[in-house]
Parts: C-alpha cells; structure tokens; sequence
C-alpha cells in the first residue's frame, strides 16, 4: 500500500466516524436530549483526538527524522493529556446518567474501520 493510498483510507475512516457521529446525534437528541449529546460529543471528541494522536503518532515513528525537538513534543503532549482530560471530564460529569450515548461516542472510530472495511470489500468486486 502506498503512502497516498494509506492516507485515502485514513481519511475515508475520518468521514465515516464524522457522518456516524451525526447520525448518532441526530437520534440521540429526540431519545435522550441534550445531556446525552454533550455525553456523545465528549466521547467522540475524545475518541477522534485519540484516533488522530495515534496516527501521528505511529507516522513519525516509522519515518526517519534527523532531530526531535523534545520540548515542543513535551509541550504537545501535555497538552493534549490536558484536552483530553476535560474532555473525560465533561463526559462524566454531564453524560453520567446517559451511558449509551457515551458508549456510542467511544464506538465512533470502530464504525468508521467498518465502512472502510465495506467500501473495500465491494470496491475487491
């Protein structure tokens, strides 16, 4: 697989979850209200952050660099940690009584992987 063909795929994951996260938010609020959308909000953005931390993460391990700037990367870090804490935060707090928009919330990315998984499946035919 090619760099560009990876980068398709990510971005075809990235869609996916943006569209199920409406899509789950669209049913949410007549269900459950807007309690249980922050909950969803909350979880997806997490979800989302962690997602795309990981694949920046994994993409500069396998590329060779010449000097990592340990301050700046410190400094990203933490404050992504901060971003996510609050976040977690606000999840439990706001959305403690709404377990399953939570749940749907951290499930966002894996229906992403799931419509790419579709799409390849009847693109191979």
């Amino acid at each position: 697989m090619t760099e560009d063909e990876t980068r398709a795929v990510l971005r075809r994951i990235e869609r996916v979850s943006v569209g199920a996260y409406f899509c789950f938010a669209a049913i949410i609020i007549f269900t459950a209200g807007w309690r249980a959308v922050v909950g969803l909000t909350c979880s997806a953005a997490v979800t989302m952050i962690s997602f795309l931390w990981m694949e920046e993460v994994i993409g500069s391990l396998f590329q060779p660099t010449s000097h990592l700037r340990a301050k700046l990367l410190t400094l990203r870090t933490v404050a992504r940690f901060g971003v996510l804490g609050v976040a977690l935060w606000v999840t439990i707090v706001v959305a403690r009584f709404h377990s399953v928009s939570v749940l749907l919330g951290f499930s966002i990315v894996v229906v992403g992987i799931i419509g790419e998984a579709l799409y390849s499946t009847v693109k191979s035919f």
